[in-house]
């Protein structure tokens, strides 16, 4: 009776590690979000607005018209995190003018706390841009 008692709480507490591990992962990936959303609100929407339309307060006076952010879909049909990226970082001019408008907040970002918090911030606001993209 003791051996089956001992095995069942053995058991039960392999459950709740598991269980806590998965609540960990998701929870890590909703922070991301959140501190995305919150770097958004600082950084992007002036430009590109509150709702991610491209109509942010300070989009009417400067000289490109900032991109809609809510349709983010690769070829493929699936959100292309890596290219967010590289568009944040300033690795990719994703205009059809040869200028980049946008300003290349990888460096802003370094500048401001090192490598690793700029590419923490990079991919915190590509998960929440990702978090909002119809399905």
């Amino acid at each position: 009776m003791k051996k089956g008692l001992f095995s069942l709480a053995i058991l039960a507490c392999g459950i709740l590690l598991v269980y806590g591990s998965l609540a960990t992962i998701s929870a890590g990936d909703s922070d991301k979000a959140e501190r995305g959303r919150t770097l958004y609100f600082q950084h992007c929407a002036g430009c590109h607005g509150n709702d991610a339309a491209g109509n942010g307060s300070a989009s009417a006076k400067i000289k490109t018209t900032p991109p809609s952010l809510k349709k983010l879909k690769g070829s493929d049909g699936k959100f292309p995190l890596l290219k967010v990226q590289n568009i944040i970082q300033g690795d990719i001019n994703d205009s059809a003018s040869k200028t980049r408008a946008m300003p290349v907040w990888g460096k802003y970002f370094k500048d401001r706390g090192g490598k690793s918090i700029a590419t923490s911030n990079i991919y915190a606001l590509a998960k929440y841009l990702e978090s909002f993209q119809p399905e």
